[in-house]
């Protein structure tokens, strides 16, 4: 379950990063239905699989497992950025960015299982 939901979480950030330079440069096919309806389903399947594992696993965000709470709070963050960057058929760079900035604090929490990356 683990590596479905890593590859899961790699394809979604590889979409979103193509999708984000694309629409930076004026493709039209970004907002396409069938694209937005892709990425839906990726990032469903994501949530499915996340959840599944806070269960399988254990973990519980709010006693013991700090670094899981950080990162459901950057990963709600990242949502609104992201919409903010791509969702009114506008682009934002700056939310855009925002958006990258926080799926890597994401992909460090995951790593290190620590809110503080380690540090």
């Amino acid at each position: 379950m683990g590596q479905i939901h890593a590859v899961l979480a790699w394809f979604s950030v590889a979409m979103f990063l193509v999708r984000g330079l694309a629409f930076h440069f004026g493709a039209g096919w970004v907002m396409d239905d069938r694209i937005r309806t892709l990425v839906f389903g990726i990032d469903f399947l994501l949530t499915i699989t996340g959840l599944s594992l806070w269960v399988l696993l254990y973990l519980n965000p709010f006693l013991r497992d700090g670094w899981l709470l950080a990162k459901l709070l950057a990963l709600a963050a990242y949502t609104v950025c992201a919409h903010l960057a791509m969702g009114s058929n506008k682009f934002h760079l700056l939310a855009y960015i925002g958006s990258l900035l926080l799926l890597a604090y994401m992909l460090g929490v995951s790593i290190t299982r620590s809110p503080w990356l380690g540090l």
